[in-house]
């Protein structure tokens, strides 16, 4: 660390911590005032948005408690200002901390709600009523609100759809643990090859990871939610600075529910206040300066008696704890349709017997249902005459409106008399519930799970039809591409939040063209006296207005069941001059990027789009890029879209690897024209993820021994390359001729290694 006293000319008798506005408006303040000081920010990022004054000093870099102490000792201040975010609430302990041990006066930096709001209005301007009315109305309609990263974690494993986390890299690790299907996370990070491999080690995968820096525009966050397809937006609350209404905004606009993490309560000095003590400092009034410090010394007072306060709750003894374990019983029972008359004989024994039922308010209401209802006991177990009511009573179990299994947890760890335990789940535990965090959280030998009636079932034997030949989707509250799935499944069961879902979904296969071909049965408030189950095409039900939760079956006759590459070329729109990949050479080139469900591919050079369309359709839950410089076969690989009815095929117009650059990070390329950029553009697909799978179609002799020097240059040792000539019949007369198509190489490599038993 380097000697701050050697430094000539600066008497640093300030030391800011914090790379935020806040920590840049006071460190420009002593600027203005000539006063030299140091600015101690933890990223790069925070060091690259402070520009260099001559009275600034920098120290760049993470600080834990003890290296604080040092910097503080060697650097002999007399304030120290903690300007550091909100939610760095452990970086502001130790800074507290660092600064009792080493007498040092703290000054805790935070906007007043008058700052506050004023660059709120600043930020949005006059103009922007949307933004205006998000920061002034509160909290959020539709947001969900929770106190931490863990705590927003585990809500969303409960849940079903995309996350795109805007919280940065530091607390990423949180949901990775916590949410047990990572491949829903979508991350948006700083743009740095640190915070790129941070989380690329906690099991994220290039196409889910965003490198970039703000500041973002709602539309722009709005692209990159349906980009991902995003169910939830998690964010901080972190006022216009840090472009919460522009989050909230999108969110609207994509029907994306906001989880977002409240700002953490803490006592602090507004910006008059800040400014008296630094006044005091430049001025020597002495006298000023102990007055401030009088108030800071409260400050830190309040501040240090809150972080006491904030543990809560009484630790179970060793010998409780044991007995708990011992003797603990908990049920997960799966409550059916919702009504005492759905759920299983042994399902309503257990919700009797226990002395604490946990569950959705809705869910705990079929509880209290049952509860009301006389008990079928036998003579053996037959209650005395004459118990009172009061007895009656003291038997009721307590019902407490909580689903989140840790949360479930840390209440029993308090209260360890409890022994019959009762989690309550919609449906059935294994369809779409919350009984996988019940397993992680709690020992299996405690747990006894209990089946019911999920809402396919019931459907289905109300329509009636079968369901174990239907694809069983969950749309709740995420966006999924519903068209690629009727188009391959002939019968399809979804789960809908509501009656808004429905009528966007069927206004989508109309638009889309399929709908004529499709046949829809939605179902409503079922098992409840309002159930409706109703039968028609698509168009019948775009405005839908039955209340209550639903349920769908579509149903598409039509749907493919070819699940190889190769369409005909003729079932392509075909125009003159513009390029088209061979159904032969396309089936194998298919082949070779060995393509998943949920691939992120793109077709460079796409021509006719023949090779984007076979990707689209084999990617059902992926997305397909097709890059094409040709602005008419722009408009022909549109056609060709629309003519297969793919909702996951976008067209970029622009000449690769500048086409490229806003794209999300794919696991797949195919290269069909490179337009003399062949190196640029695998250089660019390597950064982008250097685990993608590359196939490249070469004809000339030039173009394979550029793309040969190419691979040997980057040290690619898995090439395979291989030459294909295919020959096709005509007919001459009587007769059927062979003619000989030109020689094709092709090239692949990459890709993440694969297992032979996965094939």
């Amino acid at each position: 660390m380097p000697d701050i006293r050697k430094q000539e000319n600066y008497s640093f008798h300030t030391l800011i911590f914090g790379g935020t506005a806040e920590g840049r408006q006071v460190s420009d303040y002593l600027c203005e005032k000539h006063i030299a000081h140091t600015v101690s920010v933890a990223t790069e990022y925070g060091e690259e948005v402070l520009h260099p004054q001559p009275e600034r000093h920098i120290h760049q870099g993470r600080l834990d408690m003890e290296q604080m102490q040092e910097f503080m000792r060697d650097g002999q201040y007399a304030l120290v200002v903690d300007a550091t975010h909100p939610y760095a609430v452990e970086v502001s302990k130790n800074i507290q901390e660092a600064c009792r041990r080493e007498n040092v006066q703290y000054l805790r930096y935070l906007r007043t709600q008058k700052q506050e709001e004023r660059l709120n209005k600043e930020a949005a301007g006059e103009a922007d009523s949307t933004r205006s009315a998000c920061e002034n109305a509160g909290e959020i309609s539709g947001a969900f609100y929770v106190d931490s990263a863990r705590e927003a974690a585990d809500y969303l494993e409960t849940q079903q759809g995309g996350i795109f986390l805007t919280t940065g890299s530091k607390e990423l690790h949180v949901f990775t643990e916590a949410i047990s299907d990572k491949s829903r996370i979508f991350a948006r990070v700083l743009p740095s090859a640190e915070v790129v491999s941070s989380c690329r080690a906690l099991g994220l995968e290039g196409k889910q990871i965003c490198a970039m820096q703000g500041p973002f525009s709602a539309d722009m966050n709005a692209a990159m939610l349906h980009q991902a397809g995003s169910a939830f937006l998690v964010t901080k609350e972190t006022g216009a600075t840090g472009g919460f209404p522009e989050k909230i905004e999108a969110s609207r606009q994509c029907r994306v529910t906001p989880v977002i993490i409240r700002r953490p309560k803490e006592t602090g000095s507004g910006w008059e206040e800040v400014k008296e003590r630094l006044d005091a400092l430049i001025s020597g009034e002495h006298a000023s300066a102990k007055e401030v410090s009088r108030k800071l010394e409260s400050v830190a007072d309040k501040q240090e008696a809150e972080c006491q306060n904030t543990v809560t709750g009484k630790e179970p003894s060793k010998l409780e704890r044991s007995e708990q374990e011992n003797s603990r019983r908990i049920s997960c029972i799966g409550i059916g349709m919702g009504t005492p008359d759905t759920l299983t004989r042994e399902a309503a024994r257990a919700i009797r017997e226990a002395e604490v039922s946990f569950g959705a308010a809705r869910i705990l209401e079929c509880a209290r249902l049952l509860l009301r209802e006389p008990e079928e006991i036998s003579a053996s177990s037959k209650q005395p005459e004459g118990a009172s009511e009061m007895e009656k009573k003291a038997k009721a179990p307590l019902m407490i409106s909580e689903y989140n299994a840790r949360k479930i947890a840390s209440w029993l760890e308090a209260h360890p008399q409890v022994e019959r335990v009762a989690i309550l789940m919609s449906g059935d535990v294994g369809f779409y519930s919350g009984a996988r965090q019940v397993a992680e959280t709690f020992p299996a030998e405690q747990v006894r799970y209990y089946c019911g009636i999920s809402s396919v079932v019931y459907f289905a034997s109300k329509i009636p039809t079968s369901w174990q030949d239907a694809k069983l989707l969950s749309a709740h509250g995420k966006e999924i591409p519903l068209v690629n799935y009727v188009r391959k499944y002939p019968k399809i069961i979804l789960l809908v939040s509501g009656a808004k879902e429905v009528g966007q979904i069927c206004q989508d296969l109309v638009l889309d063209g399929i709908g004529s071909e499709v046949r829809v049965t939605v179902g409503s408030n079922l098992s409840y006296p309002d159930e409706k189950i109703q039968t028609g095409r698509p168009e019948d039900f775009i405005i839908c207005e039955a209340a209550g939760p639903h349920i769908m079956m579509l149903e598409n006759p039509h749907a493919g069941r070819v699940i190889t590459p190769g369409i005909p070329d003729d079932a392509f729109e075909r125009w003159e001059k513009v390029p088209m990949t061979k159904e032969e050479i396309r089936a194998l080139s298919v082949a070779k990027l060995r393509l998943r469900e949920d691939s992120v591919m793109y077709d460079v050079g796409a021509g006719t789009g023949s090779v984007s369309v076979e990707c689209a359709r084999l990617c059902t839950e992926g997305r397909v890029y097709a890059i094409e410089r040709e602005q008419r076969a722009v408009e022909l690989i549109k056609q060709n879209t629309a003519r297969f009815h793919l909702s996951n095929l976008i067209s970029i117009s622009g000449t690769a690897p500048e086409a490229m650059e806003e794209l999300p990070a794919p696991t797949h390329a195919f290269i069909g024209g490179s337009s003399g950029n062949m190196r640029e553009i695998v250089a660019s697909l390597l950064e982008k993820n250097p685990s993608v799978r590359v196939v490249i179609n070469t004809v000339a002799l030039e173009s394979i021994a550029e793309v040969t020097n190419l691979i040997n240059d980057l040290g690619i040792k898995d090439a395979d390359i291989v030459q294909v000539s295919v020959a096709k019949s005509r007919r001459l007369g009587r007769y059927h001729m062979m003619s000989s198509l030109n020689p094709i190489y092709i090239v692949s490599f990459g890709g993440e290694e694969e297992s032979s038993k996965c094939f």
